[in-house]
């Protein structure tokens, strides 16, 4: 079980903290080298842009910048590695999700059997779950984690796909798949007895984009030479970096701040992945009993990711965790204006996460929600 790390009543000048953080993030947020293209350019969910989700995170509503303190840190802010004190060796840590209810059963019945002739059959079923969404997500993210330091396989494949509201036989859906695998290294250290904690996050990834903004009759009818046909892959290595201050205060506030894929991720044909920088605060009291930590984040700060005028929702993550001193978790929160929970059950040889959270896929809450199931399994020494 992961325990926070325990602050000394140690101060230094607020001022001076700030302007070491503010100082990082400034050699961070440059401009990026070249422009996101390939999945940077597919806005179908923002999922894509992260290499990985964690289901425990995506139950608190994805806030996590500010408090991050176990086994997803890398992917979310590096510097929360300070934080773990002990040791977790997962030799297997898969997690999967997907939107329900989900368009793929009733679409699959529908065309099954069909010809490539049968122009009419592929219109009408496509018409059954028009406007309908789809996502879809399968990955491992074997690691060994302890304090300041983590290491591991990661293995990330996801989907996204979107009915057209008026199929035609040149454009019956969009649909676009992310596949990364690779190693990933990140570490972390504390200053100032460890109040102000830096991190960052080094990845070697093997990368598969597959993007189809219409997708007609004939690609469809022969989706498996569609896809091999349009399957662009790449090598890239890809970096994040991240802070996080700890400041002597009634419930332990936290600022955090990170960016991910530093300078735009590049991966060859496949594309790049856009720069996203990332703020929040949070709070992790000392309560007594368990561990309570509670996050908000503002993503995406420079609207690499986001569509220009979009609602301040989408950009907002709100969530609160409570760990027992044994076994259970809790978690809540709100992810783009909408609720999301999680639970999870924490073995000595095993660790179960499950969550539920919902996906905008228009500017606006509330046109296009995508409710998705996420769990994750993990074996190892936990």
């Amino acid at each position: 079980m992961m325990k926070k790390t325990t602050m000394h009543h140690f101060r230094i000048p607020l001022a001076g903290a700030l302007f070491g953080v503010m100082m990082i993030l400034s050699c961070l947020a440059r401009p990026a080298l070249a422009g996101p293209s390939g999945v940077a350019g597919t806005a179908l969910f923002e999922q894509f842009p992260m290499l990985y989700q964690g289901v425990a995170v995506e139950g608190m509503g994805g806030a996590f910048t500010a408090v991050a303190n176990d086994e997803n840190a890398p992917f979310y802010n590096p510097a929360g590695l300070d934080n773990i004190q002990d040791t977790t060796f997962a030799i297997l840590n898969i997690s999967g999700e997907v939107s329900y209810p989900t368009l793929y059963p009733n679409l699959y019945n529908s065309v099954q059997g069909l010809g490539s002739g049968n122009t009419s059959g592929y219109i009408n079923a496509f018409n059954n779950v028009a406007g309908q969404t789809m996502y879809a997500r399968v990955g491992d993210w074997s690691n060994y984690t302890t304090h300041d330091f983590s290491i591991g396989i990661l293995s990330n494949n996801q989907m996204a796909a979107v009915a057209n509201a008026t199929p035609t036989t040149n454009n019956l859906a969009s649909a676009a798949a992310l596949s990364d695998t690779g190693i990933v290294v990140s570490g972390a250290m504390g200053f100032f007895n460890h109040h102000l904690q830096i991190g960052g996050t080094i990845m070697g990834l093997e990368q598969y984009f597959f993007n189809l903004p219409a997708l007609s009759v004939t690609q469809v009818s022969s989706f498996s030479s569609t896809l091999t046909s349009n399957l662009a892959n790449g090598f890239g290595i890809v970096g994040n970096l991240g802070a996080i201050y700890h400041f002597d205060a009634p419930l332990n506030p936290t600022i955090g701040a990170s960016i991910l894929n530093v300078g735009t991720a590049s991966f060859g044909s496949a594309g790049s992945l856009p720069q996203i920088i990332n703020t929040g605060i949070g709070i992790d009291p000392d309560i007594g009993f368990g561990q309570l930590i509670a996050d908000i984040d503002y993503v995406d700060i420079t609207n690499y990711l986001y569509y220009t005028g979009d609602s301040l929702w989408l950009h907002t993550r709100f969530g609160v965790q409570y760990k027992f001193p044994y076994i259970l978790t809790l978690s809540a929160g709100v992810y783009e204006g909408y609720p999301t929970v999680g639970a999870g059950i924490d073995l000595w040889a095993a660790r179960l996460n499950a969550s539920y959270y919902t996906e905008e896929a228009s500017p606006i809450p509330g046109l296009e929600p995508n409710h998705i199931l996420a769990l994750q399994v993990a074996f190892g020494w936990m």
